[in-house]
C-alpha cells in the first residue's frame, strides 16, 4: 500500500505546484504539463500489469485481455500529445481523470487480477483523480 500511495505524490505534487503557481503562467503550464506527463506513465504502468497478469498465467495469452491493456497508453500518449500541440486545456485533466477512473473499474471487476491488487486501487486512484481534478479547477480560473 505505501508504494501505491508514493505513486500519488508526483500526482498531489504537480497539482499542489499548480496551486502555488497559478499567478505564473509559464510555471503554472509547466506544472500542468509534469501532471499530463506522470499520469499518462501511469496509464502505461496499469495497461503493464494487466499484461503482466496475462503473460504470467497463460502459454497463449488472450488477445481480449491484451489488447484493451494498451488502450491506456494511447489515450495518455494522446492526450500530452494534444497538451504540446494545443497548450494546456481543462478537457486534458478531464479525459486523463475518466481514463484513470475507467481504468480502476476495468481492473476491479477482474477476475484476473488479485483480489489484494483490485482493493488497494481505490486510494491511490482517488488520489490521482482529484489531483486532476484540481489541476482543471486551477486552469478555469486562468480564463
Amino acid at each position: 500500500m505505501a508504494l501505491m500511495f508514493g505513486g500519488v505524490i508526483p500526482f498531489a505534487s504537480s497539482a499542489g505546484a499548480m496551486i502555488v503557481l497559478r499567478q505564473d503562467l509559464a510555471l503554472l503550464n509547466l506544472a500542468a504539463l509534469w501532471l499530463l506527463v506522470y499520469a499518462a506513465v501511469i496509464l502505461s504502468f496499469l495497461g503493464g500489469v494487466r499484461w503482466g497478469a496475462e503473460i504470467a498465467k497463460r502459454e497463449r495469452p488472450r488477445f481480449a485481455e491484451l489488447g484493451p491493456s494498451v488502450l491506456g497508453a494511447l489515450v495518455g500518449w494522446g492526450i500530452v500529445m494534444a497538451g504540446f500541440q494545443h497548450g494546456m486545456q481543462t478537457w486534458m485533466f478531464a479525459a486523463m481523470g475518466a481514463a484513470l477512473t475507467l481504468h480502476y473499474f476495468y481492473d476491479v471487476i477482474s477476475p484476473e487480477l488479485p483480489l489484494w491488487y483490485r482493493r488497494m486501487r481505490l486510494w491511490p486512484t482517488l488520489g490521482a483523480v482529484l489531483s486532476l481534478a484540481a489541476a482543471y479547477f486551477v486552469l478555469t480560473q486562468q480564463g
